[in-house]
């Protein structure tokens, strides 16, 4: 027993002295790299594009699609989350190098994103309806292409496959919004089989074989083609940016530019209260009384102005809407004798745990056990890391009651006796109780002073032995 003491004395020790405090970063909210490398004109796809003036769908060209890739400068993390942007431009004009893409890609990649800024196969008839509805699915197939890209050069590029997410303003948000919602074949528009068959969601751009459904979107100024594409299943996260003054893409239901050759479309109002409606609610900002692009560009350019205040709001909503996606969830639950408790953890995705007990120890247990010497209140906190090194927080407050009645110990003493396999409890009592580590009652009796530990597991547990004058708790490791 003092060699378990003085192991657990010496293990305190130790653990207090290596961890002086949690380990909090900023990565991803807040700027932790000083540069980024960009590499650009990777070619992520090729595909037939229709060739100008767009008149005929039959007449297409193969058209290398080309992005440029932004990374942190000497991060040495193996994964990393993957944010994919999409230019802006009515599907007819604008490209990767747009002004508010690129600061999106470079600002997040200083945060410790990989991001992409991509091109797509631009051109449609303005006077076919059917020819826009298939330049938005030739769209749409190009962002997948871009995640499927990613997916098969995952190690290359330091992405986590699981976290690939999408950014687009205007007609880049149409492109993450039929991302995320028109992902089955049975959802393809009908003008997308017309001659030429446009081919399936992951047909087109390149072969690679993976889903190139992303994991969570951003939509700035975006519209769905019908909220009848939004199911009960459709819950992955959602971000959506709209002014309510919008006249380009609507707000609420409405034709893009006021044009009647456009097919309606169903902007981010519908959109939220669909979600909301099968109880999966999207995270918005919606402004009152302003219009397309309200954070100061026009085509996705700054102008002379450069970007207004909305800038600023925005990005800090998408960088945190983002942070939320891929950041594990700190909860526990305790249990306890006067001063001892046990901390069982039940977080969710997290590889890595510390805590801090408020009196100056630390543990990097995942279900700990503390010991308090002194009565007062302490403020516990767990906080969990995932292998991206997001991190969250949670605290309670202990109140501990230390006795400062007569020395228990000189009335009581409690050991296990490793070679008959029982706890021992020597001294005058009213009452002893077993307690698991996670402080399930075991047993209870007024007369035992013997427990017999051999149809119990190895591990940790507490006996609480209630005399005249105190209560006194040990904790007890029974080896195999």
């Amino acid at each position: 027993m003092k060699k378990l003491i003085l192991f657990l004395f010496l293990q305190s020790l130790i653990v207090h002295g290596l961890m002086a405090q949690l380990p909090y970063n900023n990565r991803y909210t807040n700027v932790v790299f000083d540069s980024v490398t960009v590499d650009t004109s990777v070619v992520y796809g090729n595909a037939p594009a229709l060739t100008f003036p767009y008149l005929n769908e039959s007449n297409t060209h193969n058209e290398d699609l080309l992005m440029d890739v932004y990374q942190p400068y000497g991060d040495t993390l193996p994964a990393r989350p993957l944010i994919i942007c999409a230019h802006s431009g009515a599907f007819v004009s604008g490209n990767r190098q747009n002004d508010d893409m690129v600061d999106f890609c470079d600002s997040l990649a200083h945060h410790g994103y990989v991001t992409a800024s991509i091109d797509y196969r631009l051109g449609m008839n303005v006077l076919s309806p059917a020819s826009s509805i298939r330049a938005v699915y030739r769209g749409l197939q190009d962002g997948r292409a871009a995640v499927r890209y990613f997916k098969e050069f995952a190690a290359q590029y330091g992405v986590d496959t699981n976290q690939v997410y999408l950014l687009g303003s205007s007609a880049g948000s149409f492109i993450g919004l039929q991302n995320m919602f028109m992902d089955t074949e049975a959802e393809r528009p009908p003008e997308t089989y017309n001659t030429p068959d446009l081919g399936c969601l992951d047909c087109s751009g390149n072969s690679y074989n993976h889903s190139g459904k992303a994991n969570a979107v951003v939509s700035l100024w975006g519209a769905l083609k019908d909220t009848n594409l939004i199911v009960s299943t459709d819950s992955l996260p959602l971000f959506l940016a709209h002014g309510t003054a919008d006249d380009v893409v609507y707000f609420d239901v409405g034709h893009p530019f006021g044009y009647s050759g456009f097919p309606e479309t169903y902007g981010s109002l519908p959109i939220s209260q669909q979600r909301a409606a099968y109880g999966f609610p999207a995270e918005t900002y919606f402004v009152d009384g302003v219009g397309h692009e309200f954070y100061g560009t026009s085509n996705g350019m700054w102008g002379e102005l450069g970007p207004n205040a909305y800038w600023d709001t925005i990005f800090a909503k998408a960088d945190t809407f983002y942070y939320e996606v891929h950041k594990p969830t700190a909860a526990f639950q305790l249990t306890g004798f006067e001063n001892v408790y046990v901390f069982t953890d039940v977080s969710t995705g997290a590889s890595q745990w510390h805590w801090d007990f408020g009196d100056g120890y630390y543990s990097i247990e995942q279900n700990p056990i503390h010991e308090f010497a002194q009565s007062g209140l302490y403020q516990v906190t767990e906080m969990v890391l995932n292998n991206l090194t997001s991190w969250d927080t949670t605290s309670v407050f202990v109140d501990v009651s230390v006795s400062i009645k007569e020395n228990p110990a000189k009335q009581i003493s409690v050991y296990y006796n490793a070679a008959s396999g029982k706890i021992i409890i020597d001294g005058n009592f009213n009452t002893v109780a077993l307690f698991d580590e996670r402080g399930n009652k075991l047993m209870l009796s007024n007369t035992h002073h013997q427990i017999d530990m051999a149809n119990y597991p190895s591990g940790m547990y507490f006996v609480k032995v209630a005399t005249n004058n105190d209560i006194v708790v040990r904790k007890i490791m029974k080896s195999k």
